[in-house]
């Protein structure tokens, strides 16, 4: 039997070994994309509605009868492939058939990353680690790019916070063995996903600490403010910057030759300038609910802002 190989990361894309794409109309494409989602038997009218749901209920069935003949004809191309990879009950419910030969990008991602999450990172040893690296470069894309149905929008959600949970149980098991420039490598591939993770950039900061990189923890925490106020117009928590006030009083070297005490003038400089900024705001909101539950007259005096 011919392997079918497929994947959803991306575009997606199928082709048999040794042979070239196979060209999908689009309606076959979502059937074939939702039946590898779903790992179940699919009722004919649940299909049905998957694409024709506006359309009365006999010509959305006549509509999934032709998408599912091209689809067979792309998957299953002669008498020796005939149910080799779509399989039908007796009810005419349909499913991908699991037990044929087939490689899925999203099936080998899932089961390595699971695998890899349900250990702590420090216990992983190296073949798990080389798997986990091989099945990550499989994540070319987000899932079905291209496709904004709800079901595949939940799909991709849920896959990508995978990917990002197994990106960072890499580089907490880099962390542990003190390999700081892979650790960073990996949360830099975090934050290229998702530039709101404060956690992240807090371990990024350590990191560069310990691998004697001040300078680059300093602009790391700026990275991590700038995308903060520019996305959602809010300050670092204080987690964040405890831990950039720690790093201002290391005396890790600096290796980008600029005097130490310069930089870490300038650093305070700013730190100071920025908490200074949210003690007013805060004065400000305080003196201001004050204000209002004061009725006026019965203090001696307005509060002095």
């Amino acid at each position: 039997m011919a392997l079918l190989s497929m994947r959803l990361f991306g575009r997606p894309h199928a082709a048999f070994a040794g042979t070239g794409e196979l060209k999908f109309t689009r309606t076959s494409q979502t059937l074939l994309a939702y039946l590898l989602l779903q790992r179940t038997f699919c009722p004919r009218d649940v299909l049905a509605s998957l694409c024709w749901g506006e359309q009365p209920e006999a010509r959305a069935r006549s509509c999934l009868n032709t998408a599912l003949w091209r689809l067979r004809a792309l998957v299953e191309p002669g008498a020796d492939l005939k149910g080799a990879y779509l399989v039908t009950t007796s009810a005419g419910d349909i499913s991908f058939n699991w037990d044929s030969e087939f490689w899925l990008d999203l099936a080998d991602f899932q089961a390595v990353t699971s695998a890899a999450l349900a250990r702590p990172a420090e216990t992983l040893v190296a073949t798990h680690v080389s798997e986990l690296e091989r099945v990550l470069g499989l994540y070319t894309g987000d899932l079905l790019d291209g496709f904004y149905d709800d079901w595949a929008l939940r799909e991709r959600e849920r896959l990508r916070e995978q990917y990002l949970s197994a990106l960072l149980h890499l580089m907490r098991f880099y962390a542990a063995r003190r390999e700081h420039s892979l650790a960073i490598a990996a949360g830099q591939r975090i934050l290229s996903h998702d530039p709101l993770r404060e956690d992240v950039h807090r371990d990024l900061m350590r990191l560069y600490i310990a691998a004697g990189q001040r300078g680059l923890a300093v602009r790391q925490y700026q990275t991590c403010r700038e995308s903060l106020g520019s996305e959602l117009g809010i300050s670092p928590m204080e987690e964040t910057e405890a831990c950039y006030r720690e790093l201002l009083q290391s005396r890790a070297p600096i290796p980008d030759g600029h005097e130490p005490s310069l930089t870490a003038a300038l650093a305070q400089l700013q730190a100071a300038r920025q908490q200074l900024i949210a003690a007013q705001e805060q004065l400000a909101a305080a003196v201001t609910l004050v204000e209002r539950i004061v009725p006026a007259g019965s203090a001696p005096r307005r509060l002095a802002r």
